[in-house]
């Protein structure tokens, strides 16, 4: 038993290092917010509170892992990068405090549309959302990972792509749910005929977000850390052939599974509903 789970605990060490539950964590980003700028009144205080508090320590324990690296990449960047990039590394520290401020301030309180606090909560919203459907990319993970032949199979085989569907199960289905939330904020407020170009639109925008993430290694930060190099490179995408096909096709993808996800997800909720009035489907 202790060599089966010290096999276990090397195939994480050596492949994983955190990044499951850190991609997660920032999947969950644009839920918790979304459940807070769309349907802050109808869900309860204490059950957004709890799930925050779960969240965050996903992030932790997902971050802690990398955190060495991080730090060292973060030093070598200031070191080598002279006083702009301390900078940008200020700015980036500003930008985290002040986001987990406005977030706890979006909780707590129960913005408005006209409120200054939920036009930011918006952005943020906007901002994260292309880190739930990221997920599915990192099914390469997998690949490299199992690709080496020191992981035994059977740890392949009943560990890791069970925790993998798992895990890009759980950040896609984040994505589903914050869109419904907008699309039910949309619906209240007398504009349904705009949700299908809204989760079109969206779905555009999460092609595009992936691919900067995957292919040209962006996080959502950067929009504020360097606005100007995110546009330029977007722009120098768009307008290539081969990138602008690989966006193409992701579009594709997302929309195809957000409407198949998006039946599930209602017909749960339907099922939900008649269990509770105890009505029998069957």
């Amino acid at each position: 038993m202790r060599s089966l789970l010290l096999d276990i605990a090397s195939a994480f060490n050596n492949v994983y290092s955190g990044w499951i539950l850190w991609n997660l964590f920032l999947a969950f980003i644009p839920l918790l917010l979304s459940f807070g700028l769309f349907r802050r009144q109808t869900t309860p205080k204490g059950w957004l509170l709890a799930t925050w508090l779960v969240i965050g320590a996903v992030g932790a324990i997902g971050l802690l892992p990398r955190l060495p690296r991080v730090v060292r990449g973060w030093v070598n960047i200031a070191g080598a990068g002279g006083s702009t990039a301390q900078l940008r590394l200020l700015w980036l520290l500003v930008v985290i405090v002040l986001a987990a401020i406005l977030s706890i301030r979006i909780f707590k309180k129960t913005p408005t549309a006209q409120s200054w606090l939920w036009w930011v909560g918006l952005v943020l919203f906007f901002a994260f959302l292309p880190n739930a459907p990221y997920v599915l990319t990192d099914i390469i993970h997998l690949i490299r990972g199992t690709s080496s032949g020191q992981i035994p199979v059977w740890v392949v085989a009943l560990i890791f792509i069970p925790l993998h569907i798992a895990a890009i199960g759980l950040g896609f289905e984040a994505y589903v749910i914050s869109i419904l939330n907008l699309a039910i904020y949309l619906k209240q407020h007398g504009a349904k005929r705009l949700i299908l170009p809204i989760e079109l639109l969206i779905h555009a925008l999460c092609a595009v977000g992936i691919y900067l993430g995957r292919f040209l290694r962006f996080n959502s930060w950067d929009l504020v850390v360097d606005p100007t190099g995110v546009i330029a490179y977007t722009l120098d995408v768009l307008t290539s052939k081969r990138p602008a096909a690989v966006i193409f096709v992701t579009f594709l993808i997302l929309a195809s599974l957000y409407w198949l996800m998006k039946q599930v997800t209602l017909g749960l909720k339907l099922r939900i509903r008649y269990a509770r009035q105890g009505i029998d489907v069957l």
